[in-house]
């Protein structure tokens, strides 16, 4: 099945988010799962972070994590209606496009929320560990979007 760009920027925002909640609590202690998760811990990883920030920002995952697991699931179940709206015999247009604007608010709304967050891990660094992590995550997107093919993503 393929996805368009909304859809795909859709699933990651949501992804990131949930990700964040679930992954980035045990990744700076475990191994990690999944794609995501490995990005977090080699994120991480790269700041140097003292024994009381890698607490206080699984700390801050932890306290996002029923909340990020609330919405991926309404999120996928807006997903899910726009899906069976679009798809039906005679799609009714009001309908379709009902869903659709639950979908593109839950794309925002994923947005704020990961904008939320990293405040709040921007808060426990160091001025120098987060400009470590802006190069980071710069390199990284540029990373994702050459290897799609599209220019560097800013």
């Amino acid at each position: 099945m393929t996805h368009n760009s909304f859809q795909k920027r859709l699933f990651g925002a949501a992804t990131l988010l949930v990700a964040g909640a679930l992954a980035a609590g045990t990744a700076l202690a475990q191994p990690a799962p999944g794609r995501f998760a490995r990005g977090i811990r080699a994120a991480m990883a790269t700041l140097d972070l003292s024994g009381a920030q890698k607490d206080r920002i699984k700390a801050i995952f932890v306290s996002h994590k029923d909340e990020g697991m609330a919405f991926r699931a309404q999120a996928r179940a807006d997903r899910e209606a726009l899906k069976a709206a679009a798809s039906a015999p005679k799609p009714d247009p009001a309908a379709v496009g009902a869903a659709f604007l639950k979908v593109r608010a839950d794309a925002h709304d994923a947005r704020a929320r990961m904008k939320a967050v990293r405040t709040e891990i921007d808060g426990v660094l160091t001025p120098e560990q987060r400009a470590k992590l802006d190069g980071w995550i710069a390199a990284h997107r540029q990373r994702r979007g050459m290897h799609r093919g599209g220019p560097p993503r800013n």
